[in-house]
C-alpha cells in the first residue's frame, strides 16, 4: 500500500509525492538509466576537453621535426618532412584527425622509437598498474584500520598517532621520500635492490598473460622471482602511497566518528551487545560507501602521479615512458598517456558514481 492510500484509508486527504520522489519510487530503472547517461556524457566531455588541451600544449613544446633531421639541413628539407609529418596543416585539421585516429585505437607513431604508441603502452601499463596495485594495498591496509583505531579512541594515543601521519605525508613529497627510501634501504642497509627497474638484470620476465611480475611467476611457479619482484617493489610502492595515505585516513576517521554517534549505535551499546561486533558489524558496513568513493578517487590519483617515482626508480612503466617523450619533444607519446591517464582517473569516479547510485537512491536524485 501507497502512502497516498494509506492517508485516504486514515481518512485524510490524499498524500501527494513531488513528482521527483514518485518517478524515483516508481520508476527505479528509468532514473538510475538517466543518471547513467547524464555521467557518461559528462565523462566524455571531460575527455574531450583535456585530449584538446593537451593536443595545443605539447604543439608549444617545439618542432619535432629538427629532432628527426637535425639542425644542420636546408630548410627545403625541413619543409619536405613537416609535409610528410602533417604540421603544415592548420591545427585544427591535425586535431580533427587525431580525434579520428584515437576513436579507431590509433594514437600515433613514436619519433624516436618507430614504434606504434599503442604498442609501447601496452608493454608498459603492466608495470604501473603494478606499481598502483601495490601502493592501493599498502593504504588499504594502513589508512583503514588506523583510521577506525583513531576514531574509536579519539584523544588517545593511536588519534596522535595518526595524526601526526598525516602531518607527514602532506608535507613530505612523494619523490623525496622515495630517495631517503633507496638510500637508507640500498645505499645504507644494502636490504633491498638498487632502484634499477622491476628484476635483477640476470632474471628473465616470467612468462604469463598479465604483465605483472608478482602475478605471473605465481601462476608459473616460478617462486624466485615473485621474491625478487616484491623485493622492487616495495620501495617504489611506499613512496607513491605516502602521499595518499592522508585522504582514506581522514575520510576513514571522520565518517567512523560519525556512525558512532549515531542513535542506533548508541541503541547497540544499550542491548550490552560487543565492541567488537558494533565495529565490524555494524559500524563498518556504514561508512563503506564513503570509503570505496574515496578508495576509487585513489586509485585515479595513483594512476595519474606515477611520474616522478617511476623517474627516481627507473621503473619503465606509462610516466617514465611520458617523461622520456617530453624531453625528446615526442608529441604521440605524451598526449597517449595524458588522455589514458584521464580516462582511468574518470572511469574510476564513473565506476564510484554507478556503485554509490546503486547503494543509495538519493544519490540519482
Amino acid at each position: 500500500m501507497t502512502l497516498a492510500s494509506q492517508a485516504a484509508a486514515a481518512g485524510g486527504a490524499p498524500l501527494r509525492l513531488p513528482p521527483s520522489q514518485v518517478q524515483a519510487g516508481d520508476q527505479p530503472v528509468a532514473g538510475l538509466v538517466r543518471f547513467l547517461v547524464r555521467r557518461i556524457v559528462s565523462s566524455l566531455v571531460t575527455l574531450l576537453g583535456i585530449s584538446t588541451v593537451t593536443f595545443v600544449i605539447v604543439r608549444l613544446l617545439g618542432n619535432p621535426v629538427y629532432l628527426l633531421v637535425g639542425q644542420d639541413v636546408n630548410q627545403q628539407i625541413i619543409d619536405d618532412m613537416t609535409k610528410a609529418m602533417g604540421l603544415d596543416q592548420p591545427i585544427w585539421v591535425q586535431y580533427a584527425k587525431y580525434l579520428w585516429a584515437v576513436a579507431h585505437g590509433d594514437f600515433g607513431i613514436s619519433r624516436v622509437t618507430f614504434q606504434p604508441v599503442t604498442v609501447e603502452l601496452a608493454q608498459r601499463l603492466p608495470a604501473t598498474v603494478e606499481l598502483v596495485l601495490a601502493s592501493m594495498l599498502i593504504v588499504v591496509c594502513l589508512a583503514i584500520p588506523l583510521g577506525m583505531a583513531a576514531a574509536i579512541s579519539q584523544g588517545g594515543a593511536i588519534d596522535r598517532l595518526s595524526q601526526y601521519l598525516v602531518e607527514f605525508s602532506i608535507s613530505v613529497p612523494a619523490f623525496w621520500f622515495g630517495l631517503i627510501l633507496v638510500f637508507v634501504f640500498f645505499a645504507a642497509l644494502n636490504w633491498l635492490p638498487a632502484p634499477l627497474g622491476r628484476l635483477d638484470g640476470g632474471d628473465p620476465p616470467p612468462p604469463g598473460p598479465t604483465g605483472l611480475y608478482t602475478v605471473d611467476a605465481i601462476l608459473s611457479g616460478r617462486a624466485t622471482t615473485f621474491v625478487d619482484a616484491v623485493r622492487h617493489l616495495v620501495l617504489p610502492a611506499c613512496a607513491l602511497a605516502l602521499s595518499h595515505i592522508p585522504t582514506t585516513l581522514q575520510i576513514t576517521r571522520t565518517s567512523m566518528i560519525q556512525v558512532l554517534d549515531s542513535r542506533y549505535i548508541r541503541t547497540a551499546r544499550a542491548l550490552g551487545l560487543s565492541n567488537r561486533r558494533i565495529y565490524t558489524r555494524y559500524a563498518l558496513k556504514n561508512i563503506l560507501l564513503p570509503l570505496f568513493t574515496v578508495l576509487a578517487m585513489t586509485f585515479g590519483s595513483l594512476m595519474s602521479t606515477t611520474v616522478l617515482i617511476e623517474v627516481v626508480f627507473s621503473w619503465p612503466g606509462i610516466g617514465l615512458y611520458a617523461v622520456n617523450a617530453m624531453n625528446a619533444f615526442d608529441y604521440a607519446p605524451i598526449q597517449a598517456v595524458v588522455l589514458l591517464a584521464a580516462t582511468i582517473y574518470i572511469g574510476a569516479y564513473f565506476i564510484a558514481d554507478v556503485v554509490s547510485a546503486l547503494i543509495d537512491p538519493r544519490v540519482r536524485l
